[in-house]
């Protein structure tokens, strides 16, 4: 009898640690999504075993990021069928890709869809506030946001997470381009979006000054290609720019493409059919040196203040040092962030590690500034 009592209050005890954990931990990271609070307790223990393991290669990282970065390395990405669809392809990818399971939007968040029309160019849009806030749309800061993911992934659902925590870490209006995607739109369709909702902005009496505009990867690039394109038109620029490790060079001729191709951590795709992928079925007629594509080969004179960040483990690391380089040749005020070590588009990973939170503390402060 008395170990039926031992058992019993065994249970009894294991019921209420469970019950405790199950409270604790949603409440310790402000989700009850199971599938980032798994993301959240698999970093914790990986932080805790890289707390207590030196990397004497990379004395500055933090265990906290070694975690993230193993993690990383961990995720099993798709192994491409070159004989597959590519429609069919990235299909499969788009259903997969999800940045809200790494930040998860926050329930008091408000995003508000408008749709911009210019010369009967149509685009979708998201404004994003938080915490929550009446827009004052001819004198609030409002923070163009072009989404990264190769051109071909991501959108609002995915991305609105990381855009919320954007609103509040800047105190800034967010707005959410939601440009079309390749392949069902080859480049440089992105770009006459961004290009469209820029004019509709200016025709609803939205001044210029005070526009900024920010992207990672390739949603960096389309930022680059999009200035690029207002300039052209001879069309005010905005205050700012910040881009997260851009991708500015199709023809990916920089030499950290070999450089760090160990150390780089990123999916990667066969050159060959992501560029057909970007550029559609007349590819092979192009250049992807054409500064339509690549904004590395077009014009920075003119630009605004900007702010470039790039990892320097990463294969795009040159994408970005060969801009910021061409555009202090002209004169642009250019500021120039290198993580050390780091992987691409790290400060997108905040949540995680004391090194993305210090750059977006700096590009912050640099907001604050300009």
């Amino acid at each position: 009898m008395s170990f039926l009592y031992t058992v019993v209050g065994f249970l009894k005890k294991l019921v209420l640690f469970i019950l405790i954990v199950s409270i604790a931990i949603p409440l310790r990271y402000g989700s009850i999504d199971p599938k980032y609070l798994f993301i959240r307790l698999l970093h914790s223990t990986l932080s805790l075993k890289y707390s207590m393991i030196s990397d004497q290669a990379r004395p500055t990282l933090s265990a906290n990021y070694r975690a993230f970065e193993n993690m990383l390395r961990m995720m099993p990405f798709p192994k491409l069928d070159p004989s597959a669809d590519p429609l069919t392809v990235i299909k499969e990818m788009r259903s997969s890709f999800d940045m809200n399971s790494i930040t998860p939007k926050p329930s008091q968040c408000q995003i508000d869809k408008e749709v911009f029309e210019y010369d009967e160019h149509v685009v979708d849009a998201y404004w994003v506030n938080y915490p929550p806030k009446n827009i004052q749309r001819h004198s609030d800061k409002i923070l163009l946001y072009f989404h990264g993911g190769g051109y071909f992934l991501g959108n609002i659902n995915s991305y609105s997470g990381y855009e919320c925590h954007l609103s509040e870490l800047f105190n800034v209006t967010i707005l959410h381009l939601e440009y079309r995607l390749c392949p069902e739109h080859s480049l440089p369709a992105a770009v006459d979006d961004a290009v469209a909702l820029y004019r509709a902005l200016l025709r609803q009496n939205i001044s210029s000054s005070q526009l900024m505009i920010m992207g990672e990867s390739a949603g960096g690039g389309l930022v680059l290609l999009s200035l690029q394109a207002l300039l052209a038109h001879q069309l005010p620029v905005p205050r700012g720019v910040i881009v997260l490790s851009p991708f500015t060079d199709l023809s990916m001729s920089g030499e950290s493409y070999i450089r760090n191709q160990h150390t780089d951590i990123s999916p990667q795709f066969d050159k060959n059919w992501y560029v057909a992928l970007l550029l559609g079925s007349n590819h092979t007629q192009l250049s992807l040196d054409d500064s339509r594509f690549s904004p590395l080969f077009g014009s920075f004179k003119g630009f605004p203040p900007m702010y470039i960040n790039v990892g320097t483990a990463e294969k795009m690391e040159d994408d970005s040092r060969r801009v910021w380089k061409k555009a202090i040749d002209v004169d642009v005020d250019v500021t120039f962030e290198e993580g050390l070590h780091m992987t691409h588009i790290y400060p997108a990973f905040f949540l995680y590690y004391s090194e993305a939170r210090n750059t977006l503390d700096n590009i912050n402060k640099w907001i604050q500034k300009i």
